[in-house]
């Protein structure tokens, strides 16, 4: 019987081949494992790189915003006070002009007073045009056709007098009554109505003259103020 031949695939190696088998096949392994390790290294390391980025992004935009709404709230906080002391300055302007307007109220009504006084003083003529006037406003409130009219000691009625009685208040009969405590101007009483047309009577009504008054002068203080509150 003849002996089979062996061919190399199927021949028991020896031990120096199983060996060198051995440390190939090992150093094989060794390599796979260090480039999965090197792989799996750069895929982390790639990974935490994206996410670090993102993170100091993130950061970035928050800063940028944080700095951003510092400055807006800076800004309005600046512009609120410059508002308050707009509005402070505006108040303390306005004090001034109402003390102002006061006391040129005040001396536009002592000089009316003045003027009153003097133009009874001034002669015939202005007491007859004061009579008209004090009639004609009597005329006008009271209904009674006897009045009581009270003038100061210094005049009496005349002929001159009667006719401007008759001129402004026909048919009204007038009970002339001279009076110590007058000075100048009249007052005319009809029940419990009466007319003050005296100096002080006049002024009475002090605020609506002084009114009356500040109405004729430029208003060049709030101009003023107008200029300094928005400078």
């Amino acid at each position: 019987m003849k002996r089979k031949t062996e061919s190399p695939e199927t021949s028991v190696l020896g031990p120096k081949d199983v060996r060198t088998h051995n440390r190939e096949s090992l150093e094989a392994l060794v390599a796979h494992v260090d480039e999965q390790c090197r792989a799996r290294c750069e895929e982390i390391a790639g990974r935490a790189n994206a996410e670090a980025e993102k993170v100091c992004r993130t950061a970035r935009d928050r800063a940028a915003d944080l700095l951003r709404e510092v400055r807006s709230r800076e800004r309005r906080n600046v512009d609120e006070q410059i508002r308050v002391e707009r509005a402070r300055q505006r108040s303390r302007i306005r004090r001034r002009e109402l003390a102002e307007r006061r006391t040129m109220a005040e001396q536009g009504l002592a000089f009316v007073r003045r003027e009153l006084v003097d133009l009874w003083t001034s002669g015939d003529r202005a007491r007859a045009g004061w009579l008209a006037r004090a009639l004609a406003d009597a005329r006008a409130v009271l209904a009674a056709d006897r009045w009581q009219l009270r003038h100061p000691e210094d005049w009496s009625p005349d002929e001159s007098a009667s006719s401007v009685v008759e001129r402004v208040a026909p048919g009204v009969e007038i009970d002339w009554q001279p009076d110590p405590e007058l000075n100048e101007g009249f007052v005319i009483k009809a029940g419990k109505a009466r007319v003050d047309a005296t100096a002080t009577g006049l002024t009475a009504r002090g605020e609506r003259i002084a009114g009356v008054l500040l109405a004729q002068l430029p208003d060049s203080i709030s101009s003023a103020l107008d200029k300094e509150t928005t400078s």
